[in-house]
């Protein structure tokens, strides 16, 4: 590996650290102690990148390593610095880097077992299945997360129209709600129906479906040429 290559590395793993380490005293001093969780978590999540090259013995192209670095630091911005807030398309933008980052990872994780460069379809979709299934597993933590810890991750959607068989006038027919303007709760009125859960995580893994999609095809096409993982 080039010494400069190395030397980039280094630093930005430093300083995402550093971002770290003062993201958690920033959060210790506010008083904001249910954030402190997931800034503890990236101060991990930042070192993967240098532990997995180091613990499998394998060279990361540059331009993924500080993509995994920089996915590794989102949820950390989104949630502690509240860019889920106030960048409405950061989440989705981390969805859909979930579905490239893990489908990179399918790919090597399939070049490791097999050792076997002879199968690309099998490559490609193992590649996609993977990446497919940490989307799943994720959307299981958000929604444990918010039954069992009180949070908001699967974030909800204000509707304006239903339809449903519950509300169908005979069993096995559907009814509907046309322009909902109000809904009251407890005495609380909302600006309409709050679905919630269901149209986030869906649009979620749609968009992790589609960064994996478009992975897959770029490494079908490429057919090993540049490795972006590869075993040293």
């Amino acid at each position: 590996m080039h010494k400069n290559e190395k030397r980039i590395k280094l630093l930005s793993t430093v300083l995402c650290e550093i971002f770290t380490v003062c993201t958690i005293l920033i959060l210790l001093a506010d008083g904001e102690p249910d954030r402190l969780l997931l800034a503890f978590a990236t101060l991990l999540l930042a070192a993967v990148p240098m532990l997995t090259e180091k613990l499998l013995h394998c060279r990361i192209s540059l331009s993924v390593y500080i993509f995994a670095l920089v996915y590794a630091v989102g949820p950390m911005l989104g949630h502690c610095w509240k860019l889920y807030y106030t960048v409405p398309v950061w989440d989705k933008l981390l969805h859909i880097s979930g579905g490239v980052m893990f489908a990179i990872v399918g790919a090597y994780l399939f070049d490791l077992l097999t050792k076997s460069k002879e199968l690309p379809v099998v490559r490609t979709i193992f590649a996609f299945c993977f990446s497919m299934v940490i989307a799943v597993l994720w959307e299981f933590c958000e929604f444990g997360a918010d039954i069992f810890l009180g949070m908001d991750m699967q974030d909800d959607t204000v509707i304006h129209s239903l339809t449903s068989y519950l509300l169908g006038n005979t069993p096995g027919v559907t009814g509907s709600i046309e322009n909902i303007q109000s809904v009251v709760v407890n005495g609380v009125a909302l600006p309409g129906y709050i679905d919630i859960g269901l149209i986030d995580s869906m649009l979620d893994m749609l968009l992790e479906t589609l960064g994996a999609i478009v992975t897959c095809l770029i490494l079908w096409f490429d057919k090993g040429k540049h490795a972006l993982i590869q075993k040293l």
